[in-house]
């Protein structure tokens, strides 16, 4: 067995300050068995909350688990229950989220991120939710991956100006009575999800109503074959579907970043001349696919599949791939018409001339990362699965969880300050790359 080291995270700029203060615990356990692993990661959570100033057993406290289908979907299923058990004491009942993922920490494993207000009489406690299609919400990614829709089976409305397509549909989501009643929506800060493929539409309706929030959520591994649920999602009760979630509340936003380290470039930028919802057709006077065809005959790399950087300035399309902002994002290319010339990418949004894309493939060897800056202190990384491994490895210390369907992301609208694609919240299932959320003043 093996207990990853505990990290306990505060924001001491926010306690300076004499905001809200809140602590933030991760542990994670690789024991064969789950009941065990449970044991371990709430032992080591309760010396860190125990031991923290400030501390009152309160109802406040929140965690979120990711687990590996390694171990058996009876026991998968009473996770929530053992964590809530293991932290009596510090906890007189904490709310449980989660999901089944394919790694945590890169391993079979368990992993809990507790979170626990520090100063009872100012700070907040995480609200839990759920969103399901009960909610309103509708089934886009079933009828709509890697082509554009038809005006006979498009479930949007062509007549609305809205500035992308899958808004139109999370416009009748209808949020639950426990994020719809807080009375004030720009003091969420943070949204954690977990989710199944159907993300964009949740992640929209959420930024939406929370548009000073960071949003980062994590696609659940499939688990037909686990327990017959085609996702685990876990919560008060278990979920085959929907999305499951905690609402943050303070003063700043997390900050949020996205890397690429499994992709290099296989063209240069290019400015968009034509395009047609999610279809990218003329790129400077070439077709889109001539142009990606000439550049795959002249690739080395040994993987077919090809994915597409889509930027809205220059400046944003020429920015590192380990360090891209927020006008800038990679998706997969779904298919291609070399007659018609045109190049499907993987997004529910329209895609407008005028920016820049730039196709890239998977390297042979994953780039290494940066060192972690002085920009705030990282707390959860979610990532995609990659085949390769190497410098692709979570941070060390950092609660880490990934899987195949990777994870689905939104700034805050005041970190964006765009419009259209690069303001909506980005699905991401790039293999190898991750998004991370840091403290910096954050309560």
């Amino acid at each position: 067995m093996a207990i990853r080291a505990l990290i306990a995270r505060q924001s001491t700029a926010a306690a300076a300050a004499g905001q809200r203060r809140c602590l933030w615990v991760s542990a994670t356990s690789s024991s064969s068995e789950l009941t065990v692993a449970v044991a371990q990661c709430t032992e080591h959570i309760r010396r860190a909350v125990v031991n923290s100033s400030k501390h009152t057993t309160t109802s406040q406290d929140a965690c979120f688990v990711s687990v590996t289908p390694t171990y058996s979907a009876a026991d998968i299923e009473q996770v929530s229950s053992s964590v809530s058990q293991g932290l009596r004491g510090v906890s007189s009942a904490v709310d449980v989220v989660g999901t089944v993922v394919d790694q945590v920490n890169g391993r079979a494993a368990v992993s809990l991120l507790f979170y626990t207000p520090r100063d009872r009489q100012s700070a907040s406690a995480a609200v839990p939710f759920f969103i399901g299609d009960e909610h309103g919400r509708q089934r886009l990614r079933e009828s709509a991956v890697g082509r554009w829709h038809t005006p006979a089976s498009d479930v949007y409305s062509r007549a609305s100006v809205l500035p992308h397509s899958a808004t139109q549909a999370a416009s009748s989501v209808r949020l639950p009575p426990e994020l719809a009643g807080i009375p004030d929506p720009l003091g969420i800060n943070l949204l954690l999800l977990a989710s199944d493929r159907e993300t964009r539409q949740t992640a929209d309706a959420l930024s939406k109503h929370f548009p000073r929030a960071a949003i980062l959520g994590l696609v659940g591994a499939a688990t037909p074959f686990l327990n017959a649920r085609p996702y685990t999602l876990l919560g008060a009760s278990i979920r085959s579907s929907g999305c499951v979630g905690l609402a943050f509340s303070g003063s700043e936003a997390p900050v949020l970043s996205v890397a690429h380290p499994g992709m290099v470039a296989a063209t240069p930028v290019l400015r968009i001349v034509r395009a047609k919802g999610n279809v990218v057709l003329e790129v400077e006077n070439a077709k889109a696919a001539h142009t990606l065809i000439a550049a795959m005959r002249s690739s080395t790399s040994g993987d077919n599949r090809v994915y597409a950087r889509l930027s809205c300035t220059e400046a944003a399309a020429r920015e590192s791939l380990l360090q891209p902002g927020p006008l800038s994002a990679v998706f997969r290319v779904t298919g291609g018409d070399p007659a018609k010339g045109g190049v499907a990418v993987d997004t529910l949004s329209d895609i407008p001339p005028g920016c820049f894309i730039q196709f890239l493939v998977s390297a042979s060897k994953p780039l290494a990362m940066p060192e972690p800056g002085t920009g705030g202190i990282p707390i959860v990384e979610f990532g995609a699965t990659a085949e390769t491994t190497g410098d692709n490895s979570p941070q060390l210390g950092v609660y880490s969880a990934a899987t195949e369907g990777g994870f689905v992301y939104a700034y805050p609208e005041t970190t964006t300050n765009s419009t259209g694609l690069f303001s909506a919240p980005t699905e991401c299932a790039v293999p190898g790359s991750r998004a991370t959320l840091s403290l910096g003043v954050f309560s």
